[in-house]
């Protein structure tokens, strides 16, 4: 199963006020948060990170230069209700963000 969701960041949503005051960026964990809710929506089914077995970062995420962005979410069963999730954040051929995990069914 697979799909891209197209998200867009709110720049005036207060968690970039303390990331960082004056140069906003979308901090890791919402990245990977923004992940997990765009498989949610490809699996329509509510999910759980189980493990993340590797996470790159690599370019900051910045709501004032990119207000936009495809979350590209690719899910293989292994057990029952257990799937290897793959996934990137990106635009226009760059990718900021890479994920590896272990997802259940919540």
């Amino acid at each position: 199963m697979k799909g891209t969701v197209r998200v867009s960041l709110n720049p005036g949503c207060r968690v970039y006020e303390g990331h960082f005051p004056g140069k906003p960026v979308s901090p890791g964990v919402c990245n990977i948060e923004m992940v997990r809710q765009c498989a949610e929506r490809i699996h329509q089914r509510a999910l759980r990170i189980r493990r993340i077995k590797q996470c790159r970062m690599t370019t900051l995420m910045a709501p004032h230069s990119h207000p936009q962005a495809d979350v590209t979410v690719e899910m293989h069963p292994q057990e029952a209700g257990s799937y290897r999730l793959t996934a990137a954040i990106g635009e226009g051929g760059a990718t900021w963000l890479t994920l590896k995990a272990d997802v259940t069914d919540e």
